[in-house]
């Protein structure tokens, strides 16, 4: 029995030879393995980034389409009124020496002339009627915008809504009729 013991003992020294043997090989290869992922990482790094420091790729712009035409509508004037017109709302008798424009389409004008024309009588009297009943106030401001107005609203009365855009009033001179 004491013979068998030390043979032991001698088999037991190169198993423990084997196990340091055995970790140094796997440790080494751990170091390959992960030198060489660093490695792979460091690669796929610098081509990410040069990739990404190229710039935008390059791109040919087409001509844009020129703007479609459009009609220029052109706007004409017809006259309306010319008249000396009183006014007494003051308290005392006021002639306005008054010129009444309007404009409208061009393509409009021969329609709006003719309806004029046809109800002459009745758009003086009412535009004579609209000045014998305004207030001072209203003759007096600086763009007539209540005359225009009251006048306008009537025309279309009269003649018919859209035909006229603008009621233009150049002249509106008071005086004393003494």
């Amino acid at each position: 029995m004491a013979s068998e013991k030390p043979a032991a003992a001698p088999a037991a020294a190169p198993a423990a030879d084997n196990k340091d043997a055995a970790p140094a090989k796997k440790g080494g290869m751990k170091m390959i393995i992960i030198a060489g992922v660093v490695v792979a990482l460091e690669v796929a790094t610098v081509v990410v980034t040069m990739g990404l420091a190229s710039g935008p790729k390059k791109v040919m712009a087409d001509q844009p389409p020129p703007p479609p035409v459009q009609k220029v509508e052109k706007d004409t004037e017809v006259k309306l009124v010319e008249a000396r017109l009183p006014n007494q709302k003051g308290g005392r008798l006021m002639m306005y020496d008054l010129q009444v424009v309007v404009k409208v389409k061009e393509d409009d004008k021969e329609k709006v002339t003719q309806l004029i024309t046809q109800r002459d009588a009745e758009i003086r009297d009412q535009v004579r009627t609209i000045i014998a009943s305004s207030e001072p106030t209203s003759m007096s401001e600086p763009g007539l915008e209540t005359l225009r107005r009251q006048v306008h609203y009537q025309l279309e009365q009269d003649i018919g809504k859209d035909l006229i855009k603008e009621v233009l009033i150049p002249k509106c001179t008071p005086s004393v009729p003494f």
